[in-house]
């Protein structure tokens, strides 16, 4: 089974590196990686020219808008199975083959993702997921956002490239939350199935483009999402502070699709299973509750002992 990976680039040293070395160094051979680049400046396309792989093909096209050029690569693409990933994120060794077998054993499933993984700028991991639920009508309805259950992990999802045609792919009028719209309309075709392992790692630094113009982001969310279904008015009330937020997720439990690999079977299984729509357990929400409170009790120290009431700059 042909895998197809989109990266699109622009300036994106040095973490572009890292990126598609960990792509290449999949021992899985039947894919493809295309990655389109815009026009860097920064040395992004002579390394990416510069590599030798006969599984590497690297376009350049001048000024092309980052869901212009995966919109690009996904109709270009050969595989019978697609994913992009950012030039700052990662893949782990197993995760092509891993992928591979998942969709031959498991026909009927279209689209699939792993557990949400962190890393830092210097590329440790930080933080992985535990397994939730992804309800369908939830993910159709535009309510796995940052306002209500949590944004879905793109550089974690894999997805039959017939799903991708009948959902009529990327809508190219959004700058930054056209993935967030093709995840509604992929769920109205079929379920987003959970598979029980890390597949892929986001990289969160100082230059991620999703948090430096997250005002953008939302503001696109917004308009995707007015013209459908309502959110619960009493769950939105309780999404407006972020401990009510995460105590909903947490409460909120669903039967729905996962994919676990039985260690008694020595294969990969597949069930429904009924768990919470939190992706962090309680302890781990409890810490960062507590480290929060933390931090604000130390500002409200230093602002009332600083001339004026104000607080210098913390470093």
């Amino acid at each position: 089974m042909r895998i197809s990976i989109v990266t699109t680039t622009f300036n994106a040293l040095p973490y572009i590196t890292e990126t598609t070395r960990s792509v290449l160094q999949s021992t899985y051979e039947d894919f493809e990686y295309l990655i389109v680049d815009a026009g860097s400046t920064d040395g992004t396309k002579e390394f990416l020219l510069g590599l030798r792989d006969k599984r590497l093909r690297v376009e350049i096209r001048m000024g092309a808008g980052q869901y212009e050029a995966l919109d690009w690569g996904m109709r270009h693409a050969t595989g019978e199975v697609l994913a992009w990933i950012n030039g700052d994120d990662l893949y782990f060794p197993w995760t092509l083959s891993g992928v591979s077998r998942l969709f031959t054993e498991f026909p009927q499933v279209l689209w699939l993702t792993g557990l949400p993984t962190f890393i830092n700028g210097d590329g440790d991991c930080t933080v992985v997921g535990t397994p939730s639920s992804y309800p369908r009508r939830y993910i159709q309805n535009g309510w796995f956002n940052e306002f209500a259950y949590g944004n879905l992990v793109q550089e974690s999802m894999f997805w039959r490239s017939d799903l991708y045609r009948r959902a009529g792919g990327l809508n190219l009028q959004y700058e930054l939350a056209a993935d967030f719209e093709l995840w509604t309309r992929f769920a109205r075709l079929a379920p987003l199935e959970a598979v029980n392992v890390p597949l892929a790692a986001w990289r969160k630094h100082g230059n991620n483009r999703s948090l430096i113009q997250a005002d953008t982001y939302l503001r696109e969310v917004t308009e995707i999402t007015a013209h459908l279904p309502r959110f619960n008015s009493v769950k939105g009330w309780l999404c407006r502070a972020t401990a009510s937020k995460h105590a909903l997720r947490l409460a909120e439990w669903h039967r729905t699709p996962w994919i676990y690999y039985s260690l008694k079977q020595s294969c990969w299984k597949r069930a429904t299973a009924f768990r919470p729509i939190s992706r962090y357990g309680l302890q781990y929400l409890r810490m960062e509750y507590l480290a929060a409170r933390a931090k604000r009790q130390t500002v409200d120290l230093v602002t009332a002992h600083s001339p004026r009431g104000q607080a210098p700059p913390l470093y």
